[in-house]
């Protein structure tokens, strides 16, 4: 698989909590925001730097939990958009590569429709950030350094552990769609 870009795994939020400005563009019911990727529009060390929320906005703290170096990391609010602008549309079953017993990078392969909103995303956010929603959560957040092109995307530099998590919430997506 061709890798034209990467995208570093970062981030595992939970409990995040998406926040209705609107009933029209509320979230679903049960408070989770639907897989896929999505634009930053504010981030911040404290809640009050990225509020007010605007319509069909929500807002979601990076905790940091599934970086290698995360215990020097402070919390992230983000607020992000209730609807992803690129989706999660998987060509294939995701792909782990493996030093030893341990994950240390997942492989996606989007498909064409999938692709393309990526790279129109990527494209239009060149040094801005981008966080990726699977199973409601906030799984990695990523400052966005070169185009995205054909749909291939890396996921790496997670904590022990975290890959192998990732990579079956990515599975379990997939079999969802």
């Amino acid at each position: 698989m061709k890798r034209s870009a990467s995208l570093v795994a970062a981030v595992l939020f939970l409990g995040t909590q998406a926040v209705a400005t609107s009933k029209d563009k509320a979230p679903p019911a049960d408070g989770k925001l639907p897989d896929g990727v999505y634009a930053v529009q504010r981030e911040g060390a404290k809640e009050k730097e990225v509020l007010p929320l605007k319509e069909g906005e929500a807002l979601a703290v990076h905790r940091h939990r599934y970086l290698k170096k995360a215990d020097d990391q402070p919390p992230r609010f983000l607020v992000i958009r209730f609807a992803p602008e690129g989706m999660l549309d998987l060509a294939g079953e995701p792909k782990a590569e493996r030093e030893g017993d341990e994950v240390v990078r997942i492989l996606l392969k989007l498909r064409p429709k999938a692709a393309t909103a990526l790279e129109r995303l990527t494209r239009d956010h060149l040094g801005r950030h981008v966080a990726i929603v699977v199973g409601g959560e906030v799984v990695t957040m990523h400052k966005v350094r070169e185009v995205i092109k054909n749909g291939d995307v890396q996921i790496t530099s997670c904590a022990p552990g975290a890959a192998k998590y990732l990579l079956e919430q990515l599975k379990a997506h997939q079999k969802r769609e």
